[in-house]
């Protein structure tokens, strides 16, 4: 019998592993945009090594795309060194990205490596509502988010701004979840933070504060969330209105 899912999974190792390793930053993503342009095509197999050791092994139908998924998640981790992620790529053409099998592929790195990032909760999606409550990950225990993420908000003469556009603001600026469910009119109203710290947790301590009774924050292992419930957060940190 001839496995050949598993000989041509080695031989990606095997290929990987040669490979000189970058550091991954905004450069690096750049210089990677130019090379599948170059090259015409965008998918392929990857490594992400951290602190010299190889730490997740992944596959996308467009690397530089994932990558960059990936940077902006750990940098807004704590316990993380940008300065010591690096990365590998093996870009494929149409038929052996076919060939690439992604769970033999992991399987084969960590029988090799223990201390691999694939299965202990790292990922570059939302994990769902489903996850809000559940224990976390090994990655989310060790590298939890960083709560005092800095945000850049335009207030006006008096102090206020949209409660919409901070929102916004919000989910575009954090390099991690932020999951809302506002409605629409509530959003128009204004919020003021002339005495907040514009950064993550003290807004959204603010924001639960504005919309009152009924409302909850909570910081989860992966990110933020905000919704109007009585619901329990076991493994996060919850949020209610401060009392006047």
């Amino acid at each position: 019998m001839f496995d050949f899912l598993r000989t041509v999974s080695e031989q990606l190792k095997n290929k990987l592993e040669t490979l000189s390793a970058s550091l991954l930053d905004d450069a690096a993503l750049s210089r990677l945009h130019e090379f599948q342009a170059e090259v015409r095509s965008a998918q392929g197999v990857y490594m992400l090594i951290y602190d010299g050791q190889p730490r997740y092994i992944g596959k996308a139908n467009n690397v530089k795309d994932r990558l960059a998924q990936h940077l902006t998640k750990l940098r807004g981790r704590r316990h993380i060194d940008l300065d010591k992620l690096a990365y590998k790529v093996l870009i494929l053409d149409h038929s052996m990205s076919t060939a690439a099998n992604e769970d033999i592929l992991i399987g084969l790195f960590k029988a090799q490596y223990s201390d691999m990032w694939n299965g202990a909760g790292f990922g570059p999606k939302d994990p769902g509502k489903e996850r809000d409550t559940t224990k976390p990950g090994k990655f989310d225990q060790q590298h939890p988010i960083i709560d005092d993420y800095p945000v850049a908000i335009d207030l006006d003469l008096e102090g206020g701004i949209q409660l919409g556009s901070l929102l916004a603001r919000m989910k575009l600026q954090l390099p991690y979840v932020f999951r809302y469910d506002v409605p629409t009119s509530v959003q128009q109203s204004t919020i003021h933070l002339q005495s907040v710290n514009h950064v993550a947790h003290d807004l959204l301590q603010a924001i639960v504060t504005h919309l009152g009774d009924g409302w909850r924050g909570a910081v989860i292992s992966y990110g933020m969330v905000l919704y109007k419930t009585g619901k329990s957060y076991p493994y996060g940190i919850e949020i209610d209105p401060l009392l006047d």
